[in-house]
Order: C-alpha cells, then sequence, then structure tokens
C-alpha cells in the first residue's frame, strides 16, 4: 500500500466511524416514537377489554341481540353506508378538479369506498392513503396533487368533527364539569383553522413539499369552493350519524338524531386518539357509557355498542365487494379496448 492511499484510508476512516452512530441516532427517535404510541394502544385496548369483560352483562344483552331486525341493519345500515361513500366521492372529485386533475367517476366511487371501509382498521384512519396508491398505480393520479387533497378533506373532517363535538358537549351531552371548557376547544379550533389557512398562503417550501403545498393553496384559495366542500363535509358527517341511527334503531334503540350525532362525534374522536385500529375496546365501553347516560337501561346500552361495531364489519363487507367489482369493471375495460 502506498503513502497515498493510506492517507486516503485514514481519512476514510474517522468519516464512516462518526457515520455510523448518526445514523442510528437518526433512527432512534423514530423507534422511540412507535414504541410509545403501540404501548399506548395496547395500554388503552388492555383497559377497555378488561372493563369490557369485567361489566358487560352478557346474557342479557344476548337476548336484546337476538331480537335486532336485520333487514333494517343490513339493508338500511348498507344503504347509509353506500351514501356515505357517495358523498366523500363527491367532495374528493371537486377538490381534485381545483388541481386540475380529471379521473373518472366510477373509478373515484370505487377507490374511496375501497379505502374508506379498510380505514376503519388502521389507527387514526390512515388507511384511507390508499385510494392515491390505487390510482396511483393504475395511472390515473399524481401523488403529490392526491395527497394535497387528502390533506385538505383531513383538516375538514377534524375541524368539522370538533365543531360537532362541542356543540354536543354545550347540547346533547352534559358530562364536562365546566362547559367553559368546550367554548374554550371551539375558540381555539377557529383560531387553529385561521392560522392554518394564514401560514399556507404565507408558507414557502422546496422540492416535493412545494409541490404538495401548492395542490393544497389550490384547493383552499378559491372561497366558493372552500364553502362548497366544507358544506358537504358537514353533510357526510350527518350521514355517519344517520347510519349510526339506522343501527341502532334496528337494535330498537330509538335515540334522536341529534344525540345520535353527538354519540358518534365523541365516539369517532375517542376512536381515532386512541390509535387503536377501528378504536376495539374503547369504542364499545365508551358507547355503552354514553348510551347508559342517555337513559338506556345497562343491558340494551352494551348490545347498542355491539350493534354500532357491526357498522364496521359490514363497511368492510362492502368495501370487500366493491373491490372486486371494479377490478372486474377495469378487467372489461381491458377486453373491449383490445
Amino acid at each position: 500500500m502506498t503513502d497515498h492511499e493510506q492517507d486516503l484510508r485514514d481519512r476514510a476512516g474517522p468519516a464512516d466511524s462518526v457515520s455510523a452512530p448518526i445514523g442510528a441516532t437518526g433512527k432512534r427517535p423514530g423507534i422511540l416514537r412507535r414504541a410509545l404510541t403501540g404501548s399506548f394502544s395496547l395500554i388503552v385496548f388492555a383497559a377497555s377489554a378488561w372493563y369490557i369483560g369485567r361489566t358487560f352483562q352478557w346474557r342479557e344483552l344476548g337476548q336484546v341481540l337476538r331480537d335486532v331486525n336485520l333487514a333494517c341493519l343490513v339493508g338500511g345500515g348498507g344503504a347509509s353506508i353506500v351514501v356515505y361513500w357517495m358523498i366523500r366521492t363527491l367532495r374528493w372529485h371537486i377538490l381534485l378538479r381545483r388541481t386540475g386533475t380529471h379521473v373518472p367517476l366510477l373509478d373515484l366511487y370505487m377507490c374511496t369506498a375501497v379505502s374508506l371501509s379498510f380505514a376503519l382498521f388502521t389507527p387514526l384512519r390512515s388507511g384511507e392513503m390508499l385510494k392515491i396508491e390505487l390510482l396511483k398505480k393504475y395511472g390515473m393520479i399524481q401523488r403529490s396533487p392526491g395527497y394535497g387533497s387528502f390533506l385538505v378533506e383531513r383538516a375538514l373532517d377534524l375541524a368539522t368533527l370538533l365543531t360537532v363535538a362541542c356543540a354536543s358537549l354545550l347540547t346533547s351531552l352534559n358530562i364536562l364539569p365546566n362547559r367553559t371548557l368546550a367554548y374554550y376547544i371551539l375558540g381555539g379550533l377557529v383560531l387553529a383553522c385561521v392560522t392554518g389557512l394564514i401560514l399556507l398562503t404565507k408558507l414557502r417550501l422546496k422540492g416535493r413539499p412545494r409541490q404538495l403545498l401548492e395542490h393544497m393553496r389550490q384547493c383552499t384559495g378559491d372561497v366558493p369552493t372552500l364553502v362548497l366542500v366544507a358544506a358537504i363535509t358537514c353533510v357526510s358527517w350527518a350521514a355517519v350519524g344517520f347510519t349510526w341511527h339506522v343501527f341502532l334503531y334496528s337494535a330498537g334503540i330509538h335515540l334522536g338524531f341529534a344525540k345520535t350525532v353527538a354519540l358518534m362525534s365523541i365516539m369517532a374522536l375517542i376512536s381515532i386518539l386512541s390509535l387503536i385500529p377501528g378504536g376495539l375496546g374503547i369504542s364499545e365501553a365508551g358507547a355503552s357509557q354514553l348510551l347508559i347516560h342517555f337513559g338506556f337501561a345497562v343491558a340494551t346500552a352494551q348490545a347498542g355498542s355491539l350493534v354500532l361495531r357491526s357498522n364496521s364489519l359490514l363497511a368492510l363487507a362492502l368495501g370487500a365487494g366493491h373491490l372486486g367489482l371494479w377490478k372486474w369493471v377495469r378487467s372489461s375495460r381491458r377486453q373491449h379496448s383490445r
């Protein structure tokens, strides 16, 4: 080995020895974050499962479940789920058009239905992003406008859900020790929305984040369009409330629509914040307690929480059916195009 080669090797050695710890250190926050969130979800699930196993009156609620109107549950509940998917498709269609992206409405509906159904069983309902990847796979969309419009959708959903939940806490649900807290949350929500819109117009980024930000600006830059998609978002969550109303009605639980929407909004937030896929366990425990708060018998309330779980199972079955139908439609198109 020459003196020059030895010199180069000596220079490379320290750099390699330093880069490994830096890379390992860079991975630690991500690993730690996943470990903490996973531990939190596991603890919440274990506590919920313990509560359900300890307090649910299985014999009594079994009698309530035997009297469930299956025609109303499957027929009415299934139809209301499909209507909800159609409303969500319309909203995404409008936002994508603002970015100059045009996707056939049937394909847009099919991928929306599939992604929303499977998203029910993913943490933070993140599985909804599947719709972007599916359309990208089939060459119908680019990721940047897809994810840009998706982030706008998520912001609208969160703002609407928090608003409905706060309004419910002030009207239908008297569970807060101090109702002023709901006003604080509403005020903070308004401030967050205004701040978000200002940042969206002022923020300057580079590379791919810049493209994503530009597509988000395209979605929110037109005031009439923003008002329209906000109104559609409100209608979509009202449709979810109606779906819950149908499922509860099928079990003989006659809860007013306003109280059903209150129940839905609170439980949706709890399910999302728990980080548990599908809110499994925590949703049943929370829904049963809120139904008891509304004056229903313990066994009836607990049966109602299990009937509401069938909403997710029915949506999953419908989503799987839509996926199969979409594949058949795309296969038929390819055969006709030959």
